[in-house]
């Protein structure tokens, strides 16, 4: 049970509808929904009953509301007195870095930060999509590696850092080792392992499935290793990162009439004034030389990628 799940279940139960409750909390409907499902799962029953016209508080979400409720604001009373308690000590940069991209790719861009003997202090921790952008607006973290393939908030200043491809991880035995690239129709009934905390799964097998393509779901796992050893001992294909992939040493191959990649970007809170250190921490990400890793690309405005797709903006 998450602390972002609490304030998006309290959102629900004062509007009763999830599409403002979406709204005020800054994010999308589905994202809304399975972090909802997530705490239902955590507490172990419906906390809402929705029909095609209405949502309503379930008996069960009626009892938990004033816990819920005592359990957010005492965390909301903490979090401020301990902002009070650390005011006069060195600040520290608090990076938050999804989980779905490889650490070991992304740490050298703060290099530049820790060349002098002012190197600022730098904390980091991992997480999904939802609960890093809670943690920015709660003031958790500072700084946020991320990326998506929805619009990003304008409640969010971002800075572009590289672009990768997603491709197909495959097992050394698999029928498609060997090739370098595959059509998307070849990908229909195949034993598929789902990343679950990617942001990218459920808009990719989306997009497959308005093409009549269907994946055969074997495994599910939010750990990354996992998926990456069933991946590696045949249990079924992945899509993945390309820096992920090669990171694993898994051998994979592209999808070559509908090639998907991301944009990740170092996102801060558009409305809180960054410090000295942060600005040094953002600008030493902004100026690394991402091209050198052979898996990334540097950002090119013109470069369509999948989130540029659902903003509206032309191929």
């Amino acid at each position: 049970m998450e602390l972002y799940q609490i304030r998006y279940f309290l959102a629900v139960a004062e509007t009763l509808n999830f599409t403002r409750a979406s709204e005020r909390a800054f994010i999308s409907q589905p994202a809304l929904t399975k972090a909802i499902q997530r705490l239902e799962e955590a507490i172990g029953g419906r906390l809402f009953d929705r029909t095609k016209s209405s949502v309503q508080l379930t008996e069960l979400g009626r009892a938990m509301l004033p816990s819920f409720r005592q359990i957010f604001d005492a965390a909301q009373s903490t979090r401020e007195q301990a902002k009070r308690l650390t005011r006069e000590q060195k600040e520290t940069v608090r990076v938050g870095v999804m989980c779905t991209i490889d650490f070991d790719l992304v740490l050298p861009g703060f290099s530049s930060c820790q060349d002098s003997q002012a190197a600022i202090e730098l904390s980091f921790r991992d997480g999904n999509f939802e609960a890093l952008t809670d943690a920015l607006d709660r003031g958790d973290i500072d700084i946020g590696l991320m990326c998506s393939p929805y619009e990003i908030a304008k409640r969010f200043k971002t800075a572009p850092l590289f672009r990768e491809d997603y491709v197909v991880a495959i097992g050394n035995d698999h029928r498609f080792n060997g090739r370098t690239e595959v059509a998307l129709a070849e990908l229909h009934r195949e034993h598929y392992c789902v990343r679950t905390d990617c942001e990218f799964s459920h808009y990719i097998e989306r997009q497959l499935l308005e093409r009549g393509i269907e994946l055969d779901v074997v495994q599910r796992s939010t750990r990354e290793d996992w998926i990456q050893a069933f991946v590696r001992s045949n249990f079924g294909i992945a899509f993945m990162p390309e820096s992920m992939a090669q990171a694993a040493q898994l051998a994979y191959v592209r999808t070559a009439d509908r090639p998907f990649a991301r944009e990740v970007d170092a996102m801060v809170q558009a409305e809180r004034p960054l410090t000295a250190a942060q600005r040094a921490a953002i600008e030493s990400l902004a100026s690394y030389a991402w091209a050198r890793s052979r898996s990334l690309r540097a950002v090119d405005a013109t470069a369509p990628t999948d989130r540029d797709q659902l903003s509206g903006r032309e191929e």
